[in-house]
């Protein structure tokens, strides 16, 4: 799809920072940008258009949130793709409210085509995306996860966070009280989500730096990969990186300073650590073998195979080389 006609949009300055609630971090993916600038916009009389998952946590959808309580179905990544619903028909028939719409740049690009010119009334935030992942591949964990738990799910999570930002854990409560927690590196759902994203992803053109489509949102959010512990942003909780490329996305950011720690950024970080802000992530080798095998023997198979287990363990053997020729390195050069 074609970007939208927009020409108010570069990037003028980014900020990193957190909650000043530090719950309000610990229970986001980063660091509660995206719930701060929520509430705030819903507190000055807007509504909020995001993503939740489905009441069985088989599928995530998009949903309109106009009370703070309705938020919290917002909270947390979804690695999959959004079903829409009509969504952007809904939101056009929102009359004499502000709209904040939060979603992948392709989905915040065709709300503008869909939208036209008379965007007054409309503010976006789009989030460094990776390529979501099909559908399938949450409705396939989750009925799993329910079978082995004889219990429905009450709460999931793929960014779930222990004792820190990272590494992320997946993590569910089920109805009977029981819990589940796994490393999302390395798990079944990871895989998938690595081998089985949508195809035109690979060559999405929603980036900073491509002159024709590029970024199209009034803010961009992220995590700042790139942050050190002796920064001012710095958290061990999280950290968010929010890139401001419009006036309406000032006011949002202005929004992020009544509840936020909000530092500014240097450019030269902004991209470090941060590589789909700028570049498509490439389609792994194999995907439509790892789909055959998803569908014909399940998601735990797929993960399993030797299409991903033989580049894994070569992947593994060479991190492994290069971190002892290193040490033998910095051995030799203490001599």
């Amino acid at each position: 799809m074609k970007s939208s006609n927009r020409n108010d949009i570069v990037l003028k300055a980014s900020f990193g920072g957190q909650t000043r609630d530090i719950d309000g971090t610990r229970y986001s993916s980063s660091g509660g940008y995206a719930t701060a600038i929520s509430k705030q916009f819903i507190l000055e009389k807007g509504v909020v258009v995001g993503v939740r998952y489905s009441s069985d946590f088989s599928k995530s959808e998009y949903a309109i949130a106009e009370t703070i309580e309705e938020l919290e179905q917002f909270r947390t990544s979804k690695y999959i793709q959004a079903e829409k619903g009509g969504i952007y028909q809904t939101i056009r028939n929102i009359k004499r409210k502000k709209i904040l719409f939060i979603g992948l740049p392709c989905e915040v690009s065709a709300l503008y085509n869909y939208w036209g010119r008379n965007t007054d009334n409309l503010y976006s935030i789009s989030l460094v995306c990776h390529g979501p992942t099909t559908p399938k591949v949450q409705n396939l964990f989750a009925s799993k996860l329910k079978e082995n738990n004889n219990s429905q799910i009450k709460y999931f999570s793929v960014r779930y966070k222990e004792s820190g930002w990272k590494p992320y854990y997946i993590y569910a409560d089920f109805e009977n009280g029981k819990h589940h927690q796994e490393l999302f590196k390395g798990s079944s759902y990871e895989i998938a989500f690595q081998y089985l994203k949508r195809p035109s992803c690979s060559s999405c053109r929603y980036k900073l730096g491509d002159q024709e489509f590029g970024l199209v949102s009034d803010l961009t959010l992220g995590d700042f990969h790139a942050v050190e512990k002796n920064m001012l942003q710095y958290s061990p909780w999280g950290v968010s990186q929010a890139s401001v490329q419009s006036e309406k996305g000032e006011y949002l950011i202005d929004l992020a300073r009544r509840q936020c720690n909000v530092e500014f950024i240097p450019e030269k970080y902004i991209t470090k650590y941060n590589y789909a802000f700028h570049h498509p992530v490439a389609q792994k080798t194999g995907r439509e073998s790892f789909k055959r095998i998803l569908l014909r023997e399940g998601l735990d198979c797929a993960a399993k195979s030797l299409l991903v287990q033989i580049p894994t363990c070569y992947i593994n053997a060479k991190r492994r080389i290069i971190s002892f020729l290193y040490n033998v390195k910095s051995y030799l050069i203490s001599k």
